[in-house]
């Protein structure tokens, strides 16, 4: 397996049949930005992501065939946002567009006469080239793909358009792209990307994250977690009430699990990762991925170190470690999702939010988080 990592790693055959591997629906520029959907009581606000002092609020143009919900949406974001325009159809929202010229673009799916893709496509073809996050009442994986097929940056439920949709806005805005389940994460990042999760309570996380390993398995993924002793306990229980045999003697052969202290102690030089040791990870890690599959073959990463820089106040690490990983992997075929708790952003230096999101192509919460 991978010499040289501090890990636990547990070789055997698996019990459940592969299903195959899921369809490509990465979106057209490759960036990605996820949400999870699991109920947990809510108890930590979602950080802001703080703009400029004198900037001009962004001018958003929304385009929703429910004349009411238009009218919600445009007072729930009128502190934010200039909303620019309202539009009941997709050739509305042509018009309004050509005349607004929005920053972004709220785009409902399912309207009658052209439907959100069509008016996408139109919209495209019109010159316009404000980023469009859709929103729709479907919560259905082929819906989601299509949306970013097209070009979407980003996809919101309306059941949960007031706690999201103002920070799937500010990502689109930023060049990243907000989609609802971290099962599109895994399909949407078919040859890999890297991601950031925040999430509260720690149940729904873990009932999130099994779900995500579980779809990365079964598409016949190398997997490997970098975690606390608590996210690799829960997470291989989880898996093993899927079937997956990850916590026995002889284990997976295609799930490796590595300690994050253990890691951290490898890489880490006077309060920062060191490039040539965290270079040399970054090639064992590829190595596992191409004996334990082939050459083009996915490893699906999950890692929560920079919980543990953030609790030791080291803002800096977390950034570092983020932006040297992005420049180690980006040619590699790695999928790569970093783990962050609302508890370690809200006592850190307020910027840390926004610089761990900037590190990232894709940004993700669970639910049980409240929007601000």
């Amino acid at each position: 397996m991978v010499s040289d990592l501090p890990t636990l790693v547990h070789p055997t055959s698996q019990s459940v049949d592969n299903p195959g591997t899921p369809s490509d629906c990465r979106p057209a520029d490759g960036a990605l930005v996820a949400f999870v959907r699991y109920p947990a009581p809510m108890t930590h606000g979602l950080p802001r992501l703080a703009r400029k002092s004198g900037d001009s609020k962004p001018r958003v143009l929304l385009v929703d065939d429910h004349r009411a919900l238009l009218e919600r949406v445009s007072e729930m974001l009128s502190d934010d946002f200039d909303v620019a325009g309202l539009a009941t159809d997709g050739r509305q929202g042509l018009d309004a567009a050509a005349q607004s010229d929005p920053d972004v673009i709220v785009l409902d799916i399912n309207m009658p006469g052209m439907d959100g893709f069509q008016t996408f496509r139109a919209l495209r073809q019109a010159g316009s080239r404000a980023p469009v996050v859709f929103v729709s009442m479907v919560d259905d994986e082929e819906h989601v793909c299509e949306a970013f097929r097209c070009g979407g940056r980003g996809y919101v439920l309306k059941p949960r358009i007031a706690r999201d949709l103002p920070s799937a806005l500010n990502h689109a805005l930023l060049g990243r792209t907000f989609a609802p389940t971290l099962a599109s994460v895994s399909r949407l990042a078919a040859g890999g990307g890297h991601a950031m999760q925040l999430h509260d309570d720690p149940k729904v996380f873990l009932d999130g994250l099994a779900g995500f390993f579980d779809l990365a398995l079964r598409r016949g993924d190398a997997t490997c977690v970098i975690a606390t002793a608590d996210v690799r306990e829960g997470l291989a229980d989880r898996l093993q009430r899927r079937g997956w045999d990850v916590g026995a003697t002889s284990g997976h052969d295609r799930y490796l699990v590595i300690d994050a202290g253990d890691a951290l102690q490898r890489f880490m030089r006077n309060g920062l990762p060191d490039p040539t040791r965290l270079a040399e990870i970054a090639t064992e890690l590829d190595h596992y991925r191409r004996t334990v599959g082939d050459t083009s073959s996915r490893l699906t990463i999950f890692g929560n170190m920079v919980m543990s820089l953030s609790a030791e106040g080291n803002g800096d690490a977390v950034i570092a470690l983020e932006n040297l990983w992005t420049t180690l992997t980006q040619d590699l075929p790695f999928l790569t999702l970093c783990g962050y708790s609302t508890a370690c952003l809200h006592h850190q230096a307020p910027d840390l939010y926004a610089r761990a999101c900037a590190a990232h192509r894709v940004v993700s919460h669970t639910t049980d988080i409240e929007g601000y």
